[in-house]
């Protein structure tokens, strides 16, 4: 068993570190890397952390600030480069594989959750987003601390794991604004329809009102900067609407 978990553990490390390698030997790539990386720079050089700018005068407001929180940070402590840059989404994907583990260490075993890692880690998606500077990485991370929180908790689990699922909430929102609540929401809606019989109970340890409060304190001073025809939401009613036209 020890050999096996150590070759395992061998692999893994070897994915995240050939992705950290990665981050810092290649130049960015298509249009979003530098864009992105350049609302990151102007906020650590500017120190303006409310508004994120695309340009000097042009606001950015189609993303909320998490991910420009994030590098901008690592830009004061690195420096501008391409490592730096990349270094925040590295450090959610690297949580995101302790989340994986955890959750199929306690639902099921040891072996599945060395195979879940694994099959994750490798995924395409996960690999290159774990060094690329997008929201994707954040989103992801938000989105999976909430499931997984909340399927711990569902089998039994208290103290922290609770709070834990609405910090999820909380960086979800803050990468990509109200999608974050759809990802979340389809799949606890599903498993309640399966299991409505044990829900109501299994619920209730969640502290919903005082969540929610917290969720909001943490979330609404960032989204209520943005003016109210820009930002995740006005685009995503921006979206539907020249869908629809087009189909007519």
């Amino acid at each position: 068993m020890s050999k096996r978990f150590n070759v395992w553990l061998l692999i893994l490390v070897a994915v995240l570190v050939s992705r950290f390698i990665g981050m810092a030997l290649f130049p960015f790539a298509d249009t979003t890397e530098p864009r992105y990386a350049e609302i990151a720079r102007l906020m650590a050089e500017t120190g303006d952390w409310i508004t994120p700018w695309f340009e000097p005068g042009v606001p950015f407001w189609g993303k909320p600030p998490l991910s420009f929180w994030t590098q901008a940070a690592a830009i004061k402590v690195f420096g501008v480069s391409e490592f730096s840059l990349r270094f925040p989404a590295w450090l959610a994907t690297v949580a995101m594989v302790w989340l994986v583990w955890r959750l199929a260490r306690q639902i099921w075993s040891v072996q599945v959750a060395q195979w879940s890692c694994l099959v994750f880690a490798t995924m395409a998606l996960t690999y290159i987003s774990a060094g690329a500077v997008m929201t994707d990485a954040f989103l992801a991370l938000g989105t999976t601390l909430t499931l997984v929180s909340f399927c711990l908790v569902m089998a039994g689990e208290g103290g922290l794991w609770r709070w834990i699922f609405f910090l999820g909430m909380v960086i979800g929102l803050l990468s990509k604004g109200p999608l974050a609540i759809v990802l979340i929401g389809i799949p606890i809606v599903l498993w309640l329809c399966l299991s409505w019989r044990e829900a109501a109970n299994n619920l209730q340890r969640l502290p919903w009102w005082r969540g929610i409060l917290m969720t909001a304190a943490l979330v609404c001073p960032a989204l209520m900067a943005m003016p109210p025809n820009q930002g995740p939401i006005a685009l995503a009613r921006e979206n539907m609407i020249r869908t629809t036209f087009r189909r007519e």
